[in-house]
């Protein structure tokens, strides 16, 4: 196997982990579910609330956007809780 087509297989199994990871964690489900239907989300990071609609989500970061503070870039293992309207799938039917 050339080195090429190990670099694609190992691209494609970390999007498939990725995936599956997301669909068992609820934090990274709410993030998804935020960036897909454009609802807002409370992020509450270390003691603070900041308000915001995710833009972007990637293994070390978030990326939202709100109207009072523009765009807000924050780790993820800083996110103590996340809060809003989406639905988890564990509550779809």
């Amino acid at each position: 196997m050339s080195l090429a087509q190990r670099l694609a297989v190992l691209v494609v199994a970390t999007l498939i982990c990725s995936t599956a990871f997301a669909a068992t964690d609820p934090l990274l489900t709410a993030l998804e579910e935020s960036k897909a239907s454009g609802k807002g989300l409370s992020f509450h990071v270390n003691g603070q609330t900041i308000a915001g609609v995710v833009v972007s989500v990637d293994e070390r970061f978030v990326v939202a956007r709100s109207l009072a503070q523009g765009t807000i870039v924050i780790r993820l293992d800083r996110i103590d809780a996340v809060a809003g309207f989406v639905v988890l799938p564990a509550e779809r039917k």
